[in-house]
């Protein structure tokens, strides 16, 4: 394990922490605690909570004030000055049942949306990729899908099945992003208790990804080798983000089940920050027209 010490980035217990975004232009960090409706964003020592209608379970940044919102309704905008939502689309109205659940921009503009049962029930969850302001499936019959992220450098997109315990690859087109071809088996850790929850991807292509249960977050190669851990010292890392110059890794946490669990440095469902940890890549932007 890396001896790199996490420290908490701000103490607000989230009851499932998620989503957290590095705004590269207002330097602003966002995240929510989705099942609680709220919206959490920080730049230094100022912090803001935003209660929100509906659930929102993950962010892109569109512009300087404005943010993409992916909630059980949705995607909308969100103005992060006026505090007002434009609906844009719908992600499967004929599924009431589901919801949303991961989310991240890709580096062609676009935005990809994963779904699942309220109840996690199996093979109900897909993935979208809203792009030119059109939604398209992208994968189908998963049950808690996370870790999507992307290696422009590769043409490859990841996600994982965290009902599964493993993480998938897909090749996608250079030039715009498009899926090519079926999902194949990046990595599988249904031999252990954790579970891949959210990723990113580094400026060399390496995946960083939280583990629920594991308490720490993996770097894993290209090729599929666990090449680095950093221990988040809470069981529930739920999603890492680069920020600052890149080099800043924040990680949201979970308190869901640990409300009555002892912890020692790092209280259940705090983000945390790890310092001069990587080099990262900084989220890119969605493309919507009127923007």
């Amino acid at each position: 394990m890396n001896t790199l010490t996490a420290t908490v980035f701000d103490n607000t217990l989230n009851f499932v922490g998620e989503g957290p975004l590095w705004h590269p232009i207002t330097q602003t960090l966002y995240w929510v605690d989705f099942p609680n409706h709220i919206l959490h964003s920080k730049k230094g020592d100022h912090k803001a909570v935003q209660r929100l209608d509906d659930m929102v379970t993950a962010l892109a940044w569109v512009n300087n004030e404005t943010l993409l919102l992916a909630s059980d309704k949705g995607l909308n905008t969100y103005n992060t000055s006026t505090h007002k939502h434009t609906f844009l689309c719908s992600v499967e109205a004929d599924k009431p049942d589901n919801r949303s659940n991961d989310g991240r921009a890709d580096p062609w503009g676009g935005f990809w949306i994963s779904t699942m049962h309220t109840d996690a029930k199996e093979n109900k969850g897909a993935i979208y990729r809203f792009y030119n302001g059109v939604v398209t499936q992208v994968v189908s019959n998963l049950t808690i899908p996370n870790g999507i992220c992307f290696d422009k450098s590769r043409a490859r997109a990841y996600y994982a099945d965290s009902k599964t315990q493993k993480i998938y690859r897909f090749d996608v087109d250079s030039l715009t992003g498009s899926p090519i071809g079926e999902s194949v088996l990046f990595f599988d850790y249904s031999s252990s208790a954790v579970s891949p929850d959210g990723a990113v991807i580094d400026s060399e292509g390496n995946m960083w990804i939280a583990l629920w249960d594991g308490a720490r977050v993996d770097c894993i190669s290209p090729d599929a080798k666990v090449i680095r851990s950093l221990e988040t010292q809470t069981p529930r890392p739920t999603c890492p983000a680069f920020g600052d110059d890149g080099t800043t890794l924040y990680v949201t946490s979970a308190q869901c089940g640990l409300e009555d669990t002892p912890f020692d440095a790092i209280p259940h469902g705090a983000t945390l920050v790890f310092k001069n940890a990587v080099k990262g890549a900084l989220e890119p932007c969605v493309k919507i027209d009127g923007f």
